[in-house]
C-alpha cells in the first residue's frame, strides 16, 4: 500500500475546514456591509433632518446676524441650527468623504462664518469628528480680525 496517500477522512476534514473558513469570510463581509449601510442611512437621515430645518427656517439659512443677535431666543435657535448643520455634515463626511459634499458644505457654511469665527468655542469644535474639526480650522483661517468690543 502507498504511504503517501492520505485517507479519505483527512481530505474530508481539509475540505470542511476550507469551507468553514470561506463561510466565515462571507459572513464577515456581510456584517461589514450591513455596518456600512447603517452608517450611510444614519448620515442621510441626519442630513435630511437638516434639510427640513432649512425649509422651516429660511431666515437662519442666510441669516441677518444683527437681527438674530438682538433676540436672545432667536440667537439660541440660530446656534442650534448651525450645530445641526455641522453635525449633519460631520456625519456625511464620516461616510461620504467626497469632494462634492465638501463643496456643498463650503456653499452653505459661508453664510455662517460670522458665528463660526466669533461665536463658537473650542469646546463646540470638540463635539465633532476630526474631519469636521479640520474643516472648521481651515475655515477659520479666512476669519477677519475679531472686532474690538465697544467701549
Amino acid at each position: 500500500m502507498n504511504d503517501n496517500k492520505r485517507p479519505k477522512s483527512n481530505w474530508a476534514q481539509i475540505v470542511s475546514a476550507v469551507l468553514a473558513i470561506f463561510g466565515f469570510a462571507v459572513v464577515a463581509v456581510q456584517v461589514n456591509q450591513l455596518r456600512t449601510n447603517a452608517r450611510e442611512a444614519a448620515a442621510r437621515q441626519v442630513y435630511m433632518s437638516y434639510s427640513e430645518a432649512q425649509l422651516r427656517h429660511p431666515d437662519l439659512t442666510e441669516p441677518d446676524m444683527a437681527e438674530i443677535r438682538a433676540d436672545r431666543l432667536k440667537y439660541v435657535l440660530y446656534k442650534n441650527f448651525v450645530a445641526h448643520m455641522l453635525f449633519a455634515y460631520d456625519e456625511i463626511f464620516a461616510v461620504y468623504d467626497h469632494e462634492e459634499w465638501h463643496r456643498s458644505f463650503e456653499q452653505e457654511v459661508k453664510y455662517h462664518m460670522d458665528y463660526i469665527c466669533f461665536g463658537m468655542t473650542p469646546e463646540d469644535d470638540a463635539t465633532y469628528f476630526v474631519k469636521m474639526r479640520d474643516a472648521l480650522a481651515e475655515l477659520r483661517k479666512s476669519c477677519p480680525a475679531k472686532p474690538a468690543a465697544p467701549s
